[in-house]
């Protein structure tokens, strides 16, 4: 096995839960509500209800070869070749997941704090952390996640609390006042996000304990959709229908927060749940499309690839957008359908069903 590391549950859950929110926090309001409205909260439930399913599929499939991930169970199901092209498609999704994150990150940091500094200064940074968290495995940056995340959780919820003064429930109100399709859209890219919770498939086999897996991946998806739920909430709650016109409707109601004449200007605050949550999840990705890669090659360590991995992710987030506008547009109007269709629920909804047609693996609880 290439990664010697194992988890346990709770870092497992800690793990899953950092993929998806540190990006969620800032933007999921202004995605939503660009097409939900106010209704954007049911939006959070609907994708969470998705998601949910989502973790079954991925989890249901992985739990059918515990010994192996995403990148080698294709292969075994589809034969070698058509499993190959499967394995390379993931490797290439976790490449590109990992671009879009990296460019989020430094284009936040430069809107929103430093625009006077180029953009590839932070994504270098970032990238150079991440590399070393990866080259040192599984175990070690789960173990830091496990003193990251916490203190993002709490920031979060005392942020929202802070802010709860400027908060007005009216703006939540009408209730489906534009129908169900403005809501069900406005899921798509919300399930996307959660849906990263397929990268369950790839780490059931370093799990102390594999039967855990749906225990795992249903309590990581409820914890990400409930402070995507509150998120959604406070900001509407804040901003109402003018959070659709924000870019970072997360940071800008960390700025409303104004106590007693001392307590404000808590921006510091979000870049910091920003920085630590990215460079979890850019890990993550990192370390999953580095893995795969050995794994595709049939290499006996991954270790070697991290380097040339790295570099590929920092070419193309360099290149990937021209713009901040660009970015968001891609994200907003592509994203959500590209991901889910094809890698989220496409592919492992049709692994499974052929591993249970062929009779190939099996359950293990």
């Amino acid at each position: 096995m290439l990664e010697g590391g194992k988890i346990d549950s709770k870092q497992a859950i800690l793990l899953m839960v950092a993929m998806v929110l540190p990006t969620a926090f800032l933007s999921v309001a202004a995605v939503t509500a660009s097409l939900a409205k106010q209704d954007g909260w049911i939006s959070i439930l609907l994708a969470t209800l998705g998601a949910l399913l989502i973790a079954w599929l991925a989890v249901s499939l992985g739990l059918r070869f515990p010994e192996k991930t995403l990148f080698q169970f294709p292969e075994v199901i589809l034969g070698k070749w058509p499993g190959k092209v499967v394995a390379f498609l993931y490797i290439w999704w976790y490449i590109h997941l990992n671009v879009e994150v990296l460019r989020q990150y430094g284009s936040f940091l430069v809107a929103a704090f430093m625009p006077e500094t180029p953009i590839s200064v932070f994504m270098l940074l970032i990238m150079a952390i991440a590399a070393y968290a990866v080259r040192n495995g599984l175990e070690v940056y789960s173990r830091v996640n496990e003193l990251i995340l916490p203190l993002i959780l709490v920031s979060v919820v005392i942020l929202n609390i802070l802010a709860a003064p400027e908060m007005s429930m009216k703006r939540l109100l009408p209730v489906f006042e534009h129908g169900a399709v403005p809501i069900i859209k406005g899921a798509v890219m919300p399930t996307a996000w959660m849906g990263e919770i397929v990268t369950m498939a790839v780490l059931i086999p370093y799990l102390n304990k594999a039967k855990e897996a749906y225990r795992i991946a249903i309590t990581a998806t409820l914890i990400a959709g409930f402070f995507m739920l509150i998120t959604q909430l406070a900001d509407v709650a804040i901003f109402g229908p003018v959070t659709a016109a924000w870019l970072f409707p997360g940071l800008d109601a960390a700025r409303v927060i104004h106590l007693a004449n001392f307590l404000e200007r808590l921006e510091p605050v979000v870049m910091v749940i920003w920085v630590a949550g990215v460079m979890i999840k850019i890990s993550v990705f990192y370390w999953a499309a580095a893995l795969g890669s050995a794994q595709w090659l049939e290499l006996k360590d991954y270790k070697p690839l991290v380097l040339p991995v790295g570099v590929i992710i920092y070419a193309l987030s360099i290149m990937a957008h021209d713009s901040l506008l660009d970015l968001f547009a891609f994200l907003g109007m592509f994203w959500g359908p590209y991901a889910l269709t094809l890698f989220i629920v496409g592919m492992p909804l049709l692994l499974l069903v052929v591993a249970v047609i062929r009779g190939q693996g099996g359950s293990r609880h």
